[in-house]
């Protein structure tokens, strides 16, 4: 079933290119709503802003119901979205990042953390990246990714983590597991500070992990589910006690 309402926010800013590509390609499907972070919030995770007032300025976008810039981040923009706006989407869709969130990189990620919350609110949600900012890929594959989804019903229990590979045409599109994402840290001097960087790091896993998919030139599609708990370790503790 196609949603009717569907409300759009990333992690990369209200006029990010990503969010303008994804905008035009959902408008096909229903109305479009926007409450997105003002400026970028990449790696901002799950964060909320507690400690001050939000504030929100309405913009005028193609394809767009409503546009709301907010001065905070991803799971902030779905929560005010939801809450005091009082949106009530068919769907929430966030995107498009311009790198790829894969691996333990989801939990880093505030565009994954914006589907998430929008599960914890009760919506079903996707979220959508590139490895290569390659948005003309997304046109051409999202569709037949939306058309399946939408062919069944959209639980609100799960994400959809969708990530396209630098493959300008993919081999195809595979159903992963979340693999494992690590670089090499190191802090470089800059402006009197430092700064976080180093290059990611190919660890030997799983070929069926979305990492390991996205470097043999797949799109991988992952749900994922808030479960916190390890169930086998729980049954070891209750021995214990």
């Amino acid at each position: 079933m196609k949603p009717k309402q569907i409300l759009i926010t990333n992690d990369d800013g209200i006029q990010d290119q990503g969010l303008e590509v994804l905008v035009e390609i959902m408008s096909t499907y229903g109305q479009v709503y926007v409450v997105a972070p003002a400026t970028n919030m990449s790696a901002t995770s799950h964060g909320m802003t507690l400690n001050r007032p939000l504030k929100a300025q309405n913009l005028k976008l193609p394809y767009v119901e409503l546009a709301i810039s907010l001065d905070g981040t991803p799971a902030d923009c779905v929560k005010y979205a939801t809450t005091f706006l009082n949106l009530k989407p068919n769907l929430v869709i966030s995107g498009i990042n311009n790198e790829a969130n894969v691996g333990t990189d989801i939990l880093y990620s505030g565009t994954v953390s914006a589907a998430i919350e929008a599960n914890l609110l009760g919506y079903p949600a996707m979220a959508v990246s590139t490895a290569a900012a390659d948005y003309e890929s997304v046109k051409d594959y999202l569709p037949t990714i939306l058309k399946k989804w939408f062919g069944q019903s959209l639980d609100p229990k799960y994400t959809l983590n969708l990530n396209f590979p630098v493959d300008r045409q993919p081999k195809g599109i595979e159903i992963t597991t979340v693999g494992i994402s690590t670089y090499e840290h190191v802090y470089t001097e800059e402006n009197g500070g430092h700064r976080l960087s180093g290059v990611f790091i190919d660890l030997e896993q799983p070929e069926e992990t979305d990492v390991k998919t996205l470097l043999r030139g797949y799109i991988s599609l992952s749900p994922l589910k808030v479960q916190l708990e390890d169930k086998e370790k729980m049954a070891e503790l209750k021995k214990w006690f």
